[in-house]
């Protein structure tokens, strides 16, 4: 397959799925760091919308848990927890002392936008914004707008953005401040781990009802550079497996990674398409995707995460992704994923999997 016919291939497959690229999918598979997992943008739609707004940079500014009370910042979590109530596990990441203080802020007339920190943990980082809008009669017409960006390293920002998709967030109204909005947005750990500079392009405001300019979708053009200190992230714990197999009767599952975060349990397995009953003899594997798919949801379905003896269900199970050139696997390789609630990994005793009364040992 060519160059570009495989970077559509898996763009297609990501757009329809995960709302990521080609080219971050096979990065992360290349570098298999403790630190990396699979972006899953839900609902974003991919757009390349390219401007150059030179925004300052900031310095973030850590306060721990003992200096947050100390210092005024307390409220930070009971803040959060106004705003986006049903989410007390970053309240609590906040609490906690767990936060990078940004505190830039653009206009461009019509909005303006504050990147006012960030916090999560170092598999699922938060960007949290403020948006006012000056136009009282359009943010007294909606209670939510929709914001959307690129959150990339500048390299990647500047020489592939076509490559890469944006995510993005709703943000619900102040009760107190009639044209300003609180954003929570999920950004990427792969670019947010590092002690790298990182920079967030905020590209789209959209709202559901703009009765006077029948117009729901303004293009912005907003970049905010910080860097996110390791401190400002709560830890995850991740491990290797080399030697699980779980077979569905029509694929052989290799279970190879597992992020265990504040969030969500990942597992990973990977599995080859090439030669089984399943494939038919196809050697495209987005030809017999879906079969693939439906075979790994309906094995994934039965598993059970027993964490010193308490059970949990899945949460989601993935869509796989695969690489016939042998870029980021052995030819024919593919790789899926399913996540379970969060767990404590570190401290836990014993951490097993059951897959149709077959049990597999984690810790």
């Amino acid at each position: 397959m060519s160059d570009n016919k495989y970077k559509k291939a898996m763009n297609d497959v990501c757009d329809r799925n995960f709302n990521v690229s080609a080219a971050e999918m096979l990065e992360k598979a290349r570098s298999a760091a403790p630190t990396e997992r699979n972006i899953t943008m839900t609902g974003t739609s991919k757009k390349h919308l390219i401007g150059k707004f030179i925004g300052a940079a900031a310095a973030c500014v850590i306060i721990s848990g003992t200096a947050a009370s100390a210092m005024g910042y307390g409220p930070l979590g009971d803040s959060f927890r106004r705003f986006f109530g049903k989410d007390e596990t970053t309240a609590e990441i906040i609490d906690d002392g767990h936060y990078c203080e940004v505190g830039q802020d653009i206009t461009d007339g019509g909005f303006t936008v504050m990147l006012d920190s960030v916090t999560g943990d170092r598999s699922s980082p938060k960007l949290l914004f403020e948006v006012t809008v000056n136009d009282e009669e359009l943010a007294a017409k909606n209670d939510r707008l929709h914001l959307f960006a690129y959150i990339l390293d500048e390299d990647t920002y500047q020489n592939r953005l076509d490559e890469y998709g944006m995510w993005d967030a709703w943000g619900e109204k102040d009760p107190e401040v009639n044209n300003m909005y609180h954003v929570c947005m999920d950004g990427p750990a792969t670019f947010m781990i590092n002690n790298a500079d990182v920079l967030a392009a905020v590209k789209q405001i959209s709202f559901t009802s703009d009765p006077v300019n029948r117009k729901f979708d303004y293009d912005v053009d907003m970049e905010f550079r910080f860097t996110v200190p390791e401190q400002a992230l709560k830890e995850t714990a991740y491990e290797y497996y080399d030697d699980i197999n779980i077979s569905s009767g029509n694929v052989d599952y290799e279970l190879f990674y597992a992020e265990f975060g504040a969030y969500d349990s990942l597992l990973k397995v990977k599995y080859d398409f090439l030669g089984t009953d399943l494939a038919g003899g196809e050697t495209d594997y987005y030809q017999v995707a879906d079969k693939f798919d439906n075979d790994w949801h309906e094995l994934a379905g039965n598993f059970i995460l027993t964490v010193d003896g308490v059970e949990y269900a899945p949460k989601e199970m993935g869509y796989s992704y695969c690489d016939t050139e042998g870029e980021a696997f052995d030819a024919g390789k593919c790789s899926t994923w399913m996540t379970f609630p969060s767990v404590d990994f570190t401290s836990a005793e014993s951490v097993t999997l059951t897959v149709n009364g077959q049990v597999y040992d984690l810790k």
